[in-house]
């Protein structure tokens, strides 16, 4: 396993399919239980999405793209969490009427977004929300989940998709363990 840069996002689980890599990442992007939040400063975003599957180039970013790549971050783990719920993809519609794009189709036949202007912020954006059409097409966007215990945003791979951790040996294990203290600190 390649070690994780210090600015990075978390390391992806083998069963994850390569082509969501850059969408968990970003979603990952958020504070956590032991991670800082990596779009609180446009220099910590561009430190983050430099390390992201983004076609970000280093440029950097201003107030209001992190603004932009915030809104989109949160409204896609909000339909992470209830793909039902209209609001988290009435904010996704709406950040994306702010990046100009375009469909790029290409022989075999395949296609995908790409940005219309070259500005760094589009360009991520883009990309997530090309990376967010293809999960949805391939039926992928409804095996994200994020953990019950630290909410960072994984694949379940498993074939009932009832994965509720990160990581069993890490956020299933504490849960467990205290599950375990709260029964056994109760009087009898």
């Amino acid at each position: 396993m390649t070690p994780i840069p210090p600015d990075g996002p978390p390391a992806h689980d083998a069963g994850t399919p390569s082509e969501l890599h850059g969408l968990i990442d970003f979603l990952n992007s958020r504070a956590g239980a032991k991670r800082p939040e990596r779009f609180d400063t446009p220099a910590h975003a561009a430190s983050f999405l430099s390390h992201c599957d983004l076609g970000y180039d280093g440029r950097p970013l201003s107030q209001s793209d992190t603004a932009r790549l915030v809104k989109l971050r949160d409204a896609l783990m909000s339909a992470v969490d209830d793909p039902a719920s209209p609001e988290p993809w009435t904010a996704v519609n709406e950040v994306a009427a702010t990046a100009a794009m375009h469909l790029h189709a290409i022989p075999g036949p395949s296609f995908g977004l790409q940005a219309a202007r070259d500005d760094p912020a589009d360009v991520v954006i883009v990309a997530v929300l090309d990376r967010l059409a293809n999960a949805i097409a391939a039926g992928r966007w409804r095996r994200l989940g994020a953990c019950a215990r630290c909410r960072r945003v994984f694949y379940d791979s498993t074939r009932s998709h009832t994965r509720r951790w990160c990581s069993y040996a890490t956020c299933g294990n504490r849960a467990n363990v205290a599950s375990y203290r709260q029964r056994a600190s109760r009087p009898s």
